[in-house]
């Protein structure tokens, strides 16, 4: 990883987001527009009807973030909304691209469902290109996993160590750290599973792979050079851990091209038609609330359900009955037609 961090106003890119972003927007202007074109649509109508979705999204994105991720950091100070602070949250930018998409068509009295069969699926493409740069940039990761899937991320992703960071005053200077440390991850990992961070680099060369190898320099009694012997292994104090994790943003890469690739399928079909929006948010929002079991940023609302979670199932009901109705009204429409022929 080689991070390039860019600051503007309440924008930051860091490392490889930010310039994701813009590169799939660009991408995804052009790919929209090719096809909202072939579908009949005006250019200009298009440029401004992509315009009010790509603003409307950042506005949700953002709202999203701190209303149902960072909610306590929200409320306490609502204003933060208009700070440097915080980041933009996938779920809400796309919801907003939606909203922002329906508003321009009401307001231009254009049918939205009809333009939606056209740009569901860059909008699907989009989301499949978007979870890499999270990958990438050490973002949006899982819970912690003794799993062959299990990954690790750069030490100079600020989003990857953050929560590491955190936790790290809770054994930094304990006289037996690896207690604390098996305490704090043993709901879902065992120090054998916890790799030697890169900071400890320096471990590996005399034969600790992971934190259960040092358990050796802990005995329950020690005598002579003992903390002389850890402070130049650099052990006191001792360094931030992590653990492996879900790699959740492939997970969601992978729900996400499947999708990708049934929805190319399906609008070929009369069943799709003025529907590609609803099969869309069933599709999304089925994958987001299956995802969210495995994220590490779980913002319970519910139970042992997430805000995103919530709102997962709200999407995918509003999906189901939006289809139902539309269906019929399409169908009472097809059959009033052939009566009048």
């Amino acid at each position: 990883m080689f991070p390039v961090n860019i600051d503007f106003w309440i924008f930051h890119f860091r490392g490889y987001e930010g310039h994701w972003a813009v590169g799939i927007l660009i991408l995804g202007y052009f790919y929209q527009r090719a096809r909202s074109l072939k579908a009949g649509y005006n250019l200009d109508w298009y440029n401004t009807a992509w315009a009010w979705a790509i603003i409307s999204g950042f506005i949700f994105a953002r709202v999203f973030h701190f209303l149902f991720w960072d909610t306590k950091q929200f409320f306490s100070n609502p204003l933060i909304l208009f700070t440097s602070t915080g980041g933009f949250a996938i779920l809400g930018g796309t919801i907003g691209t939606a909203f922002g998409a329906w508003v321009y068509c009401q307001y231009t009295k254009v049918n939205f469902l009809h333009w939606c069969d056209s740009l569901m699926i860059p909008l699907t493409l989009g989301l499949v290109l978007s979870r890499f740069s999270c990958f990438f940039n050490g973002d949006a990761y899982g819970l912690p996993t003794a799993s062959i899937f299990g990954v690790t991320f750069s030490e100079n992703s600020d989003a990857w160590m953050g929560e590491w960071r955190s936790l790290h005053q809770y054994y930094a200077l304990d006289p037996n750290p690896l207690s604390v440390i098996s305490q704090i991850f043993a709901p879902y990992v065992n120090l054998v599973d916890m790799p030697i961070p890169d900071s400890m680099a320096n471990l590996r060369t005399l034969g600790y792979q992971n934190l259960a190898d040092l358990t050796r320099l802990y005995p329950p009694t020690a005598t002579g050079d003992y903390k002389k012997e850890l402070m130049a292994l650099g052990l006191i104090p001792f360094p931030v851990v992590y653990p492996k994790v879900h790699p959740t943003q492939l997970y969601e890469v992978f729900n996400m091209f499947v999708i990708l690739l049934a929805m190319y399928r399906i609008e070929k079909f009369d069943f799709s038609k003025e529907r590609m929006f609803f099969i869309f948010w069933f599709f999304y929002g089925f994958n987001r609330f299956v995802i969210e079991f495995f994220r590490g940023d779980r913002n319970l609302a519910l139970g042992n359900l997430t805000y995103a979670q919530v709102i997962s199932l709200s999407i995918v009901a509003f999906a189901i009955i939006g289809y139902y109705f539309k269906s019929k009204q399409l169908n009472q429409y097809n059959k009033l037609s052939e009566s009048k022929h």
